[in-house]
């Protein structure tokens, strides 16, 4: 072997070569003097220099690719919420600017105050048509009738809660028919349709209102003789849960520690619906914050909602399993004097999970629409903006002239209540107690066109969300005309006295199409027979008539602190 040096391609060959020789097998090979020993041990370290430099220059161009991806994301949703969809109507769309990443996350930060202002400021600044983003997800905000009937009518099919309302509220509802959909939200829907049958209405929900307005007349007649100043909301929410607990369960047990005819009973609420309530706020917050499990996890609000809520279910599943033991051991419902909701939900599946979120659901809605739609039609009658009304007079000679001066109203009564009525539909379309709500796109839609706001057509992606605010849309001169901010029963009315109905996609508070308030005809009778048995017997004094009543921050719109009063015991007979 030559022992100068080699040329080049000798030179590539011989590095070549000399790699494949063991050091061991080199060393004893007495072939190679010290010189070519130090040659090798210079190609070896040279080879080693090129592996460092091949993985160097890879992870440069893995560092390139890394920040030139990150460019990029960062210039994509330089104003709008992260991985949202790019927006199909940019040319002429309006909207709040996004922020870097987050989008319009602080645009929606009602700051522990109600959802509902912060969405009727946004309404003033932006009109009935306009696109958020927070991370994830594109909000397409459409406060206008036309666009509720197609979604909920033309293409509803198209519209469903989807995986974000599963996300947002999968923890409280579990499978309930307020997250479910296909043939899971048919088959909740057809069970809970036969639990408000007219026969069922008429026996059993009947009585159990009837039961629980005794109670109540006589704890206000307790009140009374104290001159004691109440919260009505706050015992409204009571009495319906106590109500729900009888027509849900035909349970008696568990709504003696909630309300009696003792005013001794207001200083305290059981643990499971104290726990519940302070949730609320937290869980309305979520349906407009996507990264709300990272910001709870922060705060520690997680651990609130979380309590609440299995506080919550632990009470309504042990209930369910009461009644299954029941079961087992011969219980059969009666028909002749009605059937419960876990009767009829019984019929279908006896999972606990899924029967607990299913009562829930039921519970949720028919106590909150009931108590606060109520609290907000008593605040009305009484403040001193609607003094000119004169509604309880008109009410109480309204129950004279339909001769339904005694005992309690019956189903079939409310409706003969035409001026009762409309104040109860004024009130539930100005003080909405769904203020908001939304559902996602199954797949790529166009809205229609609203030409009396030079709005053209909508392109709206799959996963998009579509977002409509009732308080907005209440409120919309476009909609209800220029006092529509003010309350006012008489537009319920033609200019003969004949009622008005109008559109479910106008007076949107029942929500409207397939997915429209199963209970609303359940809570407009509950409404209206609570407050004439209250004004059929006593003078109500609201503590504070020329407030301005807020709403509350909660999944539900309730009124704010509560609606406080006295009651006085009317002197002439009933």
């Amino acid at each position: 072997m030559p022992s100068g040096p080699l040329s080049g391609a000798s030179a590539q060959w011989g590095h070549d070569k000399r790699m494949s020789v063991k050091p061991s097998q080199a060393e004893n090979s007495g072939n190679l003097d010290s010189s070519n020993m130090n040659r090798l041990v210079e190609f070896r370290r040279e080879d080693q220099f090129s592996l460092l430099d091949v993985g160097w220059i890879g992870l440069k161009l893995f560092a390139g690719v890394l920040a030139v991806s990150a460019a990029v994301i960062c210039w994509i949703y330089r104003k709008e919420g992260f991985w949202s969809s790019s927006s199909a109507n940019a040319t002429w769309i309006g909207g709040p600017r996004g922020r870097f990443l987050r989008g319009n996350t602080r645009d929606l930060d009602a700051k522990g105050e109600s959802s509902a202002k912060l969405w009727f400021a946004l309404y003033k600044r932006y009109g009935p048509a306009y696109e958020l983003t927070i991370p994830f997800y594109r909000m397409h905000i459409i406060n206008h009738p036309a666009y509720l009937e197609h979604i909920q009518k033309t293409n509803h099919k198209n519209y469903v809660r989807g995986a974000f309302a599963r996300l947002v509220f999968g923890e409280l509802h579990r499978t309930g028919i307020f997250v479910a959909d296909g043939k899971e939200w048919q088959f909740q829907r057809k069970a809970a349709t036969r639990a408000f049958s007219k026969q069922n209405f008429e026996t059993h929900i009947t009585a159990s209102l009837h039961h629980w307005l005794d109670i109540l007349m006589r704890l206000l007649h307790n009140l009374a003789k104290r001159d004691q100043a109440f919260d009505l909301q706050e015992l409204l929410q009571r009495f319906l849960f106590c109500l729900f607990l009888r027509i849900a369960f035909h349970e008696e047990d568990l709504a003696r520690g909630v309300l009696s005819d003792d005013p001794e009973c207001l200083k305290s609420i059981p643990e499971f619906v104290e726990a519940y309530d302070k949730a609320h706020p937290m869980l309305d917050r979520r349906r407009r914050d996507s990264l709300w499990k990272l910001n709870e996890r922060l705060s520690g609000d997680d651990k609130v909602t979380s309590a609440g809520i299995a506080s919550f279910y632990g009470v309504i599943d042990g209930l369910i399993k009461k009644r299954l033991d029941a079961v087992a051991n011969g219980y059969k419902p009666n028909p002749d004097v009605g059937v419960d909701l876990l009767d009829v939900f019984l019929q279908s599946t006896t999972d606990i999970y899924t029967l607990g979120g299913m009562v829930f659901s039921f519970l949720n809605a028919g106590r909150d629409t009931t108590a606060y739609t109520t609290a907000w039609m008593v605040k009305e009658m009484y403040h001193k903006d609607n003094l000119h009304l004169d509604a309880a007079r008109k009410m109480r000679a309204e129950l004279e002239e339909q001769g339904l001066n005694s005992g309690y109203l019956d189903y079939a009564d409310a409706p003969k209540l035409k001026f009762a009525n409309a104040m109860w539909d004024e009130t539930a379309r100005l003080d909405t107690v769904a203020p908001a709500g939304q559902m996602e796109a199954a797949e790529d839609d166009t809205l229609p066109a609203i030409p009396e706001f030079n709005i053209p057509p909508r392109k709206i992606k799959k996963g998009d969300l579509v977002a409509f605010q009732n308080y907005v849309i209440s409120r919309m001169p476009e909609v209800w005309g220029e006092d529509a901010t003010v309350f006012n029963p008489n537009r319920w009315f033609k200019s003969n006295g004949e009622g008005i109905s109008y559109s479910p996609f106008k007076y949107h508070s029942w929500n409207a199409g397939p997915r429209s308030c199963l209970g609303r005809a359940l809570a407009t009778y509950e409404g209206i027979a609570i407050v004439s048995a209250i004004l059929r017997r006593f003078d109500i004094v609201l503590q504070d008539p020329v407030k301005e009543y807020e709403p509350l921050a909660a999944l539900n719109m309730g009124i704010k602190d509560g609606l406080w009063i006295k009651v006085k015991e009317q002197t002439r007979g009933v």
